[in-house]
């Protein structure tokens, strides 16, 4: 109550300006970022009443409950408001905010402008001191042939020799393969170098032709004075540019261009694709395709804004049209913002002409593909089992592949130490940090379907109200439970589940259920309510006995060790001078029933806290037989 009431309070008092809100949870994280033209009336919305309208217009409102407080920062326009909601994403990446999975994983090219001799080299650290970068570049290969190229025509080098100038007689490798000038030797004074260095940035920057021009003269000048060596090297180099300019017309074109973007999402891998479609005076130039998290609870328009946001503001040659499926809300602000930020006129329009359109159909089928790729590659090091896990999905029926699969079993032998288990297996193999132990509490006597039912609903109170994928076994959402059990232990399941199904919460909807009976190893699900005996040497069968047999041995396991624990104090019991507290100090050091029995009197008189008499009515007790 305290909480919403805070928000109601700071609601009530914030200001209808443009600017940035942030939302926190009950310790103080971040967990939300947004930009507002009116903060008041833009906070307000997501508090209201839980309509269509407000989902459609709030995707996100679903984690209302979990904001605790309020923060905000209040900008001069719109366009400030943008570049301030980008910047702290960034920084602090909330959780229910969209994100580019691969920003941080293209290279730049980085100049060290700040050295007497700078260096150039491919860098995806962005923290270097006194350094200037151009990309990101999405080709790496290209980039890389083309960064080789340069430096070859420039012979820049990218080492960390010692002070330039410094060293005598020791040039390196790139010296002799025309890569470097050898400035480490003084073998290419400052002012010359530093005009190869900005050639380089302007052909970086796309002005190839002032490069070209500049060259030309140089090239004049030296024919002029008849020092024809000069001049040829540097025909050399206007050729190679040339050349350069056609091989990497993809990443080294005119600024005449527009993009193509589509975006396919895929709600429950909580997963989208973006594809995008570059072209250059009218030709198409690149196709790139990027992975976007975070986007279960995100329409279209928020998936292709963040993607905006954050991809293009971290790029140099931005396209002058950007097309893309939908309009977008806030598309003048972002059109605005990049306009200023890369100085040239940037616009975000949905396609009208025929042809655009059709390119437009063409970028959202790659989509649809890059996503089913990267998919599958997620299974990257375990195809085949990946494989077998799809066929046992189409086999059961089941919602998904079943990736974490959770089997309980019950080990009761005995009216005592009742006890279940919970194996996982993560992509068919035992992720042996989430097995849990369960001592049965609730149950008296021999109730295997009761039993059943404690333990899965103590395990699934803790996905209950909570869309949050917490690293703890019990905070993971199984894509599979497996009762090690026939029919009635199955319907003891379902019941459970049915019951915390009503209860509302997203997390039970993608569960499937089965159980496995022993001897005839009958599997029961949704689909085959009466059981069906698949043949058990078929692969995907045995990732099902696999689970059931660890959370036997594992249930089986615990069992004994109670069972062993309370036989190995009892037999302590009754022993003069032997209270609970010594008792507690023999257990620590001989836990077991053989470990006792095998010790010698010496080993009891080493035990801290046991004097001589405690050890030898010990000792002597334990084999009186």
């Amino acid at each position: 109550m305290e909480a919403k009431e805070n928000i109601k309070n700071t609601i009530s008092i914030l200001p209808k300006k443009s600017g940035v809100y942030i939302f926190r949870d009950c310790r103080d994280r971040i967990i939300y970022i947004g930009k507002a033209k009116n903060l008041q009336d833009r906070v307000r919305s997501y508090f209201q009443p839980s309509d269509m309208a407000t989902y459609v217009n709030h995707p996100i409102s679903f984690f209302t409950d979990k904001i605790s407080s309020i923060d905000f920062t209040v900008t001069d326009n719109e366009v400030e408001a943008l570049i301030l909601e980008s910047s702290l994403i960034k920084k602090n990446r909330p959780k229910y905010n969209v994100f580019l999975k691969d920003d941080k994983s293209y290279p730049y090219i980085a100049i060290t402008e700040t050295e007497k001799f700078p260096r150039v080299f491919m860098t995806r650290n962005k923290n270097i001191k006194g350094a200037v970068y151009f990309g990101p570049y999405i080709n790496v290969k290209n980039t890389r042939d083309t960064l080789e190229t340069l430096r070859r025509i420039f012979q820049i080098r990218d080492c960390k020799k010692p002070v330039p100038g410094k060293v005598k007689n020791a040039v390196c490798l790139n010296y002799h393969i025309n890569l470097c000038s050898a400035p480490c030797t003084g073998k290419i004074n400052e002012k010359k170098y530093r005009q190869n260095i900005d050639y380089i940035k302007m052909f970086l920057r796309k002005n190839d032709s002032s490069v070209l021009e500049g060259l030309k003269a140089e090239m004049l000048k030296h024919s002029k004075k008849l020092e024809f060596e000069e001049a040829s090297a540097i025909k050399y180099r206007i050729d190679s540019i040339n050349a350069l300019l056609t091989e990497q017309k993809i990443s080294f074109a005119s600024t005449d261009t527009w993009d193509v973007i589509a975006v396919k999402k895929d709600t429950r891998e909580d997963l989208a694709s973006i594809s995008l479609y570059s072209y250059k005076e009218g030709e198409l130039s690149s196709i790139d395709n990027f992975m976007i998290l975070n986007v279960k609870y995100h329409g279209e328009k928020d998936i292709l804004s963040g993607f905006i946001k954050s991809y293009y503001s971290e790029i140099d040659n931005v396209s002058s049209i950007i097309y893309v499926p939908v309009e977008i809300e806030e598309a003048p602000a972002i059109s605005k913002w990049l306009s200023e930020l890369k100085e040239k006129k940037v616009s975000i329009k949905v396609p009208k002409q025929a042809e655009k359109k059709e390119i437009l159909n063409m970028a959202a089928k790659n989509a649809v593909l890059y996503l089913e790729k990267k998919k599958f590659e997620k299974t990257t090091g375990y195809s085949k089992v990946f494989k077998e896990l799809s066929k046992l999905k189409e086999f059961l029926g089941l919602k998904k592949v079943p990736r974490r699969i959770e089997c309980f079993d019950i080990s009761n032998i005995g009216p005592d130490f009742a006890v279940g288990s919970m194996a996982v297996l993560s992509d068919g193999s035992p992720l042996l940090s989430n097995y849990r132990h369960f001592r049965i509490k609730s149950v008296a006597g021999q109730d295997d379907f009761a039993m059943i039912s404690e333990v899965l609903r103590r395990r699934l109170k803790y996905l209950e109200g909570s869309t949050l994928d917490i690293a703890e076994s019990f905070y993971t959402i199984p894509d599979l439970i497996l009762i090690d059990g026939g029919i009635q232990q199955y319907n003891a399941a379902r019941k459970v589940l049915d019951e915390f199904s009503i209860s509302g919460s997203r997390a039970f909807e993608i569960i499937d259920l089965a159980s496995i009976a022993k001897k005839e190893e009958t599997v029961f699900c949704e689909k085959y309510k009466d059981g069906i005996n698949p043949d058990d040497s078929i692969n995907y069968m045995k990732i099902l006995l696999r689970a059931r047999d660890e959370a036997h041995r594992f249930a089986l396991g615990y069992h004994r060790k109670l069972r062993d624990k309370n036989m190995t104090r009892s037999v302590l019991d009754g022993i003069k001078g032997i209270g609970e507290k010594k008792k507690s100090l023999i257990l620590e050091k001989y836990p077991g029933l053989i470990e006792l029995k095998s010790c010698m009197l010496e080993d009891f008189i080493r035990i801290k806290g046991l004097s001589y008499k405690d050890a030898l009515n010990v000792y002597n007790s334990l084999n009186r037989y």
